[in-house]
């Protein structure tokens, strides 16, 4: 009788579960892409995974030392490269608020050119806001060649 009963219970709560919606900024900050360059192990940190660093979130969660951080900074300039030449434009977003804030301007994407991204909605550091200002700004200059 129990089997049954908890059978039931299961079913019912995977019938009537919650799916989480992908947002455009939980899509573009978890994608991983596999076309980036390969990078070589940092000496200072030999046992940290730089082969794990093909994502917005990856990078931006990895942030640490200053030799890993450089690192990081020129893969989210390359990310910000193959985005653009995919025609994803994204525009990354910091600070308290900023993942309600990135979800109100992706629902009037019909007036922008960008998809918000919001990367840190709690943190502020130096480290991050420079990233994030790396990557908006290769992005900005890659449109401005047009």
């Amino acid at each position: 009788m129990f089997r049954i009963f908890l059978i039931i219970i299961l079913i019912a709560n995977t019938a009537f579960s919650q799916k989480l919606k992908e947002t455009p900024q939980s899509k573009y900050y978890n994608f991983c892409r596999s076309d980036l360059s390969k990078i070589e192990r940092i000496p200072q940190f030999p046992f940290f995974p730089t082969e794990e660093l093909c994502s917005i979130k990856k990078c931006f969660r990895s942030i640490s030392y200053k030799e890993i951080n450089e690192v990081i900074y020129n893969r989210l300039i390359e990310i910000a490269q193959k985005n653009y030449s995919d025609g994803i434009l994204l525009y990354l977003l910091e600070g308290d608020g900023s993942a309600e804030e990135a979800d109100k301007k992706n629902k009037k994407t019909n007036n922008n050119k960008f998809i918000y991204v919001s990367i840190d909605d709690f943190i502020n550091s130096e480290e991050i806001s420079k990233g994030k200002d790396l990557y908006n700004n290769e992005t900005k200059k890659l449109m401005n060649k047009i």
